[in-house]
This record gives C-alpha cells, sequence and structure tokens, in this order.
C-alpha cells in the first residue's frame, strides 16, 4: 500500500523576465538524507534543508550566464559541480561564498549532464553521447570529445545507476520520430545501442524513468498514447555491432492520450506520475501499484504544474517527492509498503496478536522428518521481513514480470526469462513460468521468424509445466523440428495426449540424421549400453568361440529356442546374438527412449500407432528386440544407465505396435527374420517365468519346512532336492 502525506512548500520559485516561465533543471541529493541541491534555469543553485524549508547556502553565476545543467554533489571530495553556458565547469565547496571564485574549467564540447554515486567519481554525459570520469576531463579539459549519436539526435533523458558497485549510465535519444536507447558499461567499457520502438504505433515518449537489478536493466516510459510501458535490458555487455530493435511492453494504461506528464520509479512495485486529470482537469500526482495494476493514492493541485513546459518535472530523494507547483516547489512525502492482495484491496494485515497458531507440518505427513513447530505472531512478522528485506536477487512479493511479450525481440525475451528465474522461490512462479510460456508461443506462431529456443528451454527445464497448461509448445516443436525441446517436454509433461505421443515417436524415427547431428542432444544415457556394446562385440564374440560361457543361475534366455524345451543346460551364446547391433544412432536412440518412458494408455494409443508407416513400424520394432536382448543378456529388468526404458515397457510397446501392424508385418519379406526373433523372445520369457513359479514353489515348501533351530554345540549340513 502507498499513501502520499500532506505536501508543503520548500521554496518560491523565480520566474524567466522574457516569458514569466518557471524552470527547474534539478532536484539532487546533497550527501546528507535531508538535504538537496536545487538548480533553477535563472542564475542560481540552491542548498536546502528540507525538514527547516530553509536555505542552508545560495550560488549565482553573472548576469548573462545561464545554467544549462543541475548541479551535483561529489561524493568523493565533498565538492559542488554545476556547467553554465554548455561548457563552463565551476566546482565549489559549501564554504565558497562567491561562485566567480570558484574554480573553472571551460571544455571543449557541450555538457548535457553530470552523473554522480556514492563512493564514486562523477560522470560528465556530453550531448554527442561521450561519457567520461570527471577526474580524467579535468587533467585535460580541452582534450577531444568524441560523438557516439549521430546527426539530428539529442539526449531527452538520462540517469546513472550502480550495477554491484560499478556506475552504469544509461540515456534515451530521440531522432526525429524515433528513440533509441545507450547503455554504458564501465567494467568493461562498452556501449550497447537499442532501438526502441512504442507499443502503440504513433505515440511519443514524455518521460522515463529505470532500475537495475540482477544485471537486467527495466526502463519504464511513460508514452503520449497513456501508457506506461516498461523494456528490460541485459546489464552485461553484447555485441555492440549490432544495433537491436526492441518494443515497449505495456504495464499501466492510465487513462487517454496525454500531452504532457511525468514519470518516477520508487520501488520496485510502485511509481509515481505526474499528469493531468481527465476529470478533474486539474494537474494530479498518483502512485500506481504496477504488480497489480491499481491506483494507490493521488492527489489534485488546484493549480498547473511546471510539467507543462518542460519534459522533466518530477523528481525523487528520501521517500519524497519533488513537484514544481505554480510558483513555487513543493515536498511531497511518501510511503510505500511491500506489495500484497489484502493491501491493494484495502484491508490491512493484522499481525498483532498474542495467540498461538499451529501450523501443520505436511512434510511430516508425506515421509519427511521435519520438526513441527509452533508459531506466533512474532515468528511471522520475523519470517516476513526476512522476506522483505531480504537479498534483492531472491525478492518475492516485489518481481515484476510482464506477460505480454508479443512484440518482444529474442534479446528481451532472453533477458526476461533469466530475470524469471532468479525468482525460482516466488510462491507464484509456476504461474508466471506459464503465462510467458503461453505468450511466447503465441508470438512464434504468429511470426515465424521468432523462435527464442533457448528461453524455451530454460522455461521447460523449470519443470513447472504441463501439456494441458501450454498445448500448442509441442505443435510448435514438431512445426520446428525441434527435438531436443521435445525431448525434454516429453520427460516432463506428466500428460501428454496419445495422439500427441505418436506423432513425436513418427518424427524421432523420420528424421534425417544430418538434422539430428545439428541437434544438441545428451546421450550419457544410452552410450552405456549401445557405445560400448557395439565397440566390445568383435572381441566378445571371440571369446565366446574359444570357450563356452556357463549362464548363471542355470538359466540362458537365448538357449530357449523351440527346441529347447527339456533341461537348462551350459552352452555357447550364438553368433547371431554377439553380432547383434543397434539399427539406431546415439541421439535417436536417446529421443526414442523418451517416448517409450511416457505414461500413456493402451485403448487410446493403438489407433494412432496404425497410421505408421512399415518403414517406421520395421524400424521401431528393430530397436526394440535389440533393447530386449541387452536386457536378456545381462538377466536385468532394466538397461544401464539413467532415463532408459524398463524391460516391461519394451515388451509393452512390442506388443502394442504388433497388435497395430500385424498384418503389414506378416507381409513384408524383410520382416521374418525379425518376427523369428521375437517368437523366440517371448517363448524364453515364457519358459523363463515358468521356471521362477517352479522355483517359488519350492522356496514356499521350504518356508513350511523350516524348523526352528535347537541349541546345540554342533553343526550339521543337511541337501534338500528340489526337483
Amino acid at each position: 500500500m502507498a499513501a502520499l502525506s500532506e505536501h508543503f512548500t520548500l521554496c518560491g520559485l523565480l520566474t524567466e523576465a522574457d516569458d514569466g516561465r518557471t524552470e527547474i533543471l534539478g532536484v539532487e541529493p546533497a550527501g546528507e538524507p535531508d538535504r538537496v541541491l536545487v538548480t533553477d534555469s535563472v542564475q542560481a543553485v540552491t542548498l536546502y534543508k528540507v525538514s527547516d524549508q530553509k536555505p542552508l547556502g545560495a550560488w549565482a553565476v553573472k548576469q548573462g550566464q545561464s545554467i544549462t545543467c543541475p548541479a551535483v554533489l561529489n561524493h568523493e571530495s565533498g565538492e559542488f559541480v554545476v556547467v553554465h553556458d554548455g561548457k563552463v565547469l565551476r566546482i565549489w565547496k559549501e564554504d565558497n561564498v562567491n561562485l566567480d571564485t570558484a574554480f573553472k574549467a571551460t571544455l571543449s564540447a557541450d555538457v548535457c549532464r553530470i552523473h554522480t554515486l556514492p563512493n564514486a567519481d562523477p560522470l560528465v554525459l556530453f550531448k554527442g553521447g561521450a561519457v567520461l570520469f570527471l577526474d580524467s576531463l579535468l587533467a585535460d579539459p580541452q582534450q577531444e570529445i568524441g560523438n557516439i549519436l549521430s546527426d539530428g539526435e539529442r539526449i531527452v533523458w538520462s540517469e546513472i545507476f550502480a550495477d554491484e558497485g560499478q556506475p552504469l549510465i544509461v540515456y534515451v535519444t530521440q531522432q526525429l520520430s524515433s528513440y533509441f536507447v545507450y547503455i554504458h558499461n564501465f567494467s568493461p567499457v562498452c556501449v550497447c545501442k537499442y532501438h526502441l520502438k512504442p507499443n502503440t504505433e504513433g505515440s511519443t515518449i514524455l518521460d522515463c524513468s529505470g532500475s537495475v537489478k540482477s544485471k537486467i536493466f527495466t526502463l519504464l516510459t511513460l508514452y503520449s498514447s497513456g501508457q506506461v510501458c516498461q523494456t528490460p535490458f541485459p546489464v552485461s555487455p553484447i555485441d555492440q555491432e549490432t544495433e537491436r530493435v526492441v518494443t515497449a511492453l505495456p504495464l499501466l494504461q492510465l487513462s487517454g492520450p496525454i500531452e504532457v506528464g511525468a514519470l518516477k520509479f520508487l520501488d520496485e512495485s510502485h511509481v509515481a506520475v505526474l499528469m493531468q486529470s481527465p476529470s478533474t482537469q486539474k494537474d494530479c500526482l498518483s502512485i500506481w501499484n504496477t504488480t497489480f495494476q491499481t491506483l494507490q493514492t493521488a492527489c489534485n493541485f488546484p493549480q498547473k504544474t511546471s510539467a507543462q513546459h518542460i519534459l522533466f518535472q518530477l523528481w525523487c530523494s528520501d521517500n519524497k517527492l519533488y513537484v514544481p507547483h505554480g510558483k513555487a516547489l513543493v515536498v511531497v512525502p511518501y510511503i510505500c509498503e511491500v506489495s500484497c492482495l489484502a493491501s491493494v484491496l484495502g484491508k490491512s494485515r493484522n499481525i498483532e496478536t498474542s495467540e498461538n497458531v499451529p501450523f501443520v507440518n505436511w512434510g511430516k505427513l508425506v515421509g519427511k522428518n521435519l520438526e513441527v513447530k509452533q508459531s506466533n505472531s512474532g515468528a511471522r512478522k520475523k519470517t516476513r521481513d526476512i522476506k522483505t528485506n531480504g537479498n534483492p536477487g531472491n525478492g518475492t512479493e516485489c518481481t515484476l514480470y510482464p506477460l505480454d511479450v508479443q512484440n518482444m525481440s529474442q534479446a528481451q525475451t532472453e533477458v526476461l526469462v533469466q530475470q524469471l528465474l532468479l525468482g525460482k522461490e516466488d510462491t507464484d512462479f509456476q504461474v508466471t513460468v506459464g503465462k510467458i510460456t503461453q505468450s511466447l508461443v503465441k508470438h512464434c506462431m504468429a511470426d515465424p521468424k521468432y523462435y527464442p529456443q533457448s528461453s524455451l528451454v530454460q522455461l521447460v527445464q523449470t519443470k513447472t509445466l504441463s501439456y494441458s497448461l501450454c498445448p500448442e509448445l509441442l505443435s510448435l516443436c514438431l512445426e520446428k523440428r525441434d527435438v531436443h525441446l521435445l525431448q525434454l517436454c516429453l520427460h516432463s509433461f506428466p500428460d501428454v495426449p496419445e495422439a500427441v505421443l505418436c506423432s513425436c515417436l513418427k518424427a524421432f524415427l523420420s528424421i534425417s540424421e544430418k538434422w539430428l547431428n545439428a541437434a544438441q542432444i545428451d546421450t550419457e544415457s544410452v552410450t552405456l549400453y549401445i557405445d560400448v556394446r557395439d565397440k566390445a562385440k568383435g572381441h566378445k564374440y571371440m571369446e565366446h568361440q574359444e570357450e563356452p560361457t556357463v549362464v548363471q543361475n542355470g538359466f540362458s534366455p537365448t538357449a530357449l529356442d523351440e527346441d529347447s524345451c527339456g533341461e537348462l543346460i551350459a552352452e555357447s551364446l550364438p553368433q547371431t546374438v554377439q553380432m547383434a547391433t543397434c539399427p539406431m544412432s546415439n541421439k535417436r536412440a536417446v529421443l526414442v527412449n523418451s517416448v517409450l518412458m511416457s505414461p500413456y494408455s493402451e485403448s487410446f494409443l493403438l489407433p494412432h500407432l496404425k497410421d505408421m508407416s512399415g518403414d517406421q513400424v520395421m524400424f521401431f520394432l528393430r530397436y526394440l528386440q535389440y533393447l530386449y536382448q541387452i536386457c536378456n543378456e545381462n538377466i536385468t529388468v532394466s538397461l544401464p544407465g539413467k532415463q532408459v526404458p524398463t524391460v516391461s515397457q519394451i515388451m509393452d510397446w512390442m506388443n502394442l505396435l504388433l497388435d497395430a501392424h500385424f498384418a503389414t508385418v506378416v507381409m513384408l519379406s524383410e520382416a521374418k527374420s525379425l518376427l523369428n526373433k521375437i517368437q523366440k523372445t517371448v517363448k524364453s520369457q515364457l519358459k523363463f517365468y515358468s521356471e521362477l513359479n517352479k522355483i517359488e514353489g519350492c522356496l514356499a515348501e521350504l518356508k513350511e519346512l523350516k524348523c526352528p533351530a535347537s541349541v546345540s554345540a554342533r553343526y550339521s549340513i543337511e541337501v534338500l532336492k528340489l526337483y
């Protein structure tokens, strides 16, 4: 919840004689929380103590000179810095009485703004777009200053931010009806340029603001269409040779079209807007909640403010807003609480209660050994404080994600997803991931050239999505033949329909090897039973030719063909078994395995399997028979490694495939040898389970005959003949 306190006048404003217009160039912090530097466009720089509403010092330039950029405080030296007449730099201390006696340096280019941060050297932004540190500039004031901006391009807004202790200069320029965003990094030194397109065609920028969090710079813009838009930018350096095009994303719809206005970022959930109220036709200062898109508080001014004259007429410092109102500079204190649904609905949270509230430990109910604790109001308040005031990178309630990504570029999409993944602890993380994924898929379908594959992979890997939440995602992957993303979806989605599952299978079986080689697929899960086996098959075959192998536990599945119905004996493994190789490449095997392990219903899957071609059926059957053969050789119910199908899944798919295409397979001449192998496989399986049933009966009899051991100093060995 946000609230505006009663405003008060800080100072009166002088007016220019020619047009009677009052213009404040800037209100900048002056070191201490209760002090600000006010610079007007007439002649003066004044230092005020806000709580006392009185000046602590004032400095003016000579008659005929004019201050051209706001005065600032150099936090490193404690000196004030100002520029007059475009190029003349003045530096003085608070105890200086006359500005004429202050240090003077004439520069070689016009200055746009001087920006400062605590514990950092001031940065000078020139009108040509160059940015230099003040110290390096004072070492050679007449050094040549290069131009970054093109002809006709001018700076309309600029600000300095701190990114992990490093300064970051961001400014917005205008050239005719086009707007550009420049981001200056200083570690390493680089300049990134973006072409900013409005969300509404033909609208112009009235004011800007911004913030930096977790390597993401978010630009807020107020447009003449009455919209407040946000645009995320990566702080990390990108290709400087490429001018990227980004589109502003709508965040708030304030009213209809407006002519003037001002905007200021307050915190992660609130922005302040100064504009003309459409109902009262008076200038109105309001605070909006950007998380819930609601108006929190507002106050109307009886007279016009000076925001009608210039672009920037709203400043913020130390929880106070500064607004030129008529012929006075007005201070409006404000407060912003942490956003929650209760405050937006106008209800306050009752945190002062003395009763103990028990919390049910659901983790213990599901088998986790967690300690059940009783919590009182103090504990809840402490938890809430930690959640609110903790690491900004792990914020929960104030994180803001734009869900309308229809006009975002791929660079903006990557930034948005990175910002989203930083808030995995958010209570609404799953919902946000789902909405953003839906918007990205719709954007991809509307624009065939747009496909942020890496962003979609990161969203799927959160394991919070499902087919029912985003059904168009798999269709998009099939259309783009993105087998890597298809595989991730099949592993993550528990509710893939049988029709889509069969479409994925046919795509995996028919896609070319050239396309597979270009795909990024992890083959570690199949190399444990494909690469090792195929490389060693020659060695194993020679070994078995020289010396018969005695099969453990008295059982060899390969020996149980149609002629082996008697006693199980040790014999050599057939040559055809040892020479068998995987019919698929490693990457294709990984993809097909993801289908084998997906849940399905036989009655719904069987009709769709009938749509497969004969070549696909034979290809798939050979792979299934190969997998089952490996399981039989190792006498195990699963393949080695992780994310591999079990022998039960292999047999189920083999049965379903034969049920769907038995008539087709029987008519194919090349299927004869494969069917013979499968027949032997089934007979060996039946024989194996038959022998297990015999052993089970014998073990049951042994359990019944078991007698309690008698206490004796002797021991004996008894031989029991089972059969």
